[in-house]
């Protein structure tokens, strides 16, 4: 006679347990989107089809909670054991992906990024509930497709690494966009002051905002400006100086000894630096949130 498995608490709830460390993590990266450009988070180490590791992480946490909870709110039988087999594949695909994540920001950039570490947690935590939160007829159902995944994600993770490595090797996108605006005489000379006295504007080749911050010096000012590039993957990157000088978002002005990050308006930088010139701006503050 075939005894029936038990099933257990965990077994009858795990899917709510899983979407809800699913949302948790959604959370986590939409927070991580809000805040804006860090050192890791849009690094051409991490960034997938131009797209960054917030966003990244925000789709994945979604389709993981839509896995789980759709077939209890559409309680639709058939999908319990496809649903099951995508949340074992999905997870597995984080889980690798997290431990790609861990190895990039310890040992390639040496920044610690807290809310990473958290996800990597959280991810991990999906894969376990997985396991234990369906009675599997046999776990060994679940080997082909794990080394499926593993495979397929170590090659994605893997070809991440060469491309951040040597970018020149594929493509020529390790140049920042082009600034179309044009410098008035006040643009110029606010360069050119903030260039003698030593000022300093770290950034990455692919960061909106810092594009944006180009943007108001306009075409010809902006060659003044002492530009960091902090990117391993961007032109003359030099990402030692960034750690050194304690850079934790794009942009960051580094200014008599003190920084400020984010977008600075000309006006802000002028007097902050102590600029006595002439300030007819030409160029206005673009929405950058």
């Amino acid at each position: 006679m075939v005894r029936k498995k038990q099933t257990t608490w965990m077994h009858r709830n795990s899917r709510y347990v899983i979407a809800g460390v699913a949302t948790a993590g959604l959370l986590l990266s939409v927070g991580c989107l809000a805040k804006g450009n860090t050192t890791l988070s849009g690094s051409a180490y991490i960034r997938l089809a131009g797209l960054s590791l917030p966003l990244l992480g925000a789709i994945a946490y979604g389709l993981m909670g839509a896995l789980a909870i759709g077939p209890v709110l559409t309680k639709n039988k058939a999908l319990e054991g496809p649903t099951w087999l995508g949340l074992f594949t999905g997870s597995t695909a984080m889980v690798i992906f997290s431990g790609y994540l861990l190895y990039v920001m310890f040992a390639v950039l040496q920044e610690p990024c807290v809310p990473c570490i958290l996800s990597a947690l959280l991810t991990l935590g999906l894969w376990g509930l997985t396991l234990v939160g369906k009675p599997w007829d046999d776990l060994g159902q679940l080997l082909l497709p794990g080394i499926c995944v593993m495979m397929i994600t170590g090659l994605i993770t893997t070809g991440l690494h060469a491309y951040a490595s040597n970018p020149d090797t594929f493509s020529s996108q390790g140049n920042a966009p082009q600034v179309t605006t044009t410098s008035g005489e006040s643009e110029i000379a606010l360069a050119q002051h903030l260039s003698a006295i030593g000022v300093k504007k770290y950034g990455a080749w692919w960061c909106p905002h810092c594009h944006a911050q180009q943007t108001l010096f306009g075409q010809q000012a902006f060659e003044y400006i002492d530009y960091v590039e902090c990117d391993e993957a961007g032109v003359d990157p030099q990402p030692q100086a960034c750690r050194a000088a304690g850079v934790q978002s794009y942009p960051t002005w580094e200014i008599n000894g003190e920084t400020y990050a984010g977008v600075q308006s000309l006006q802000t930088l002028a007097t902050l630096s102590g600029y006595s010139g002439p300030q007819n701006f030409t160029n206005q503050l673009p929405n950058h949130q």
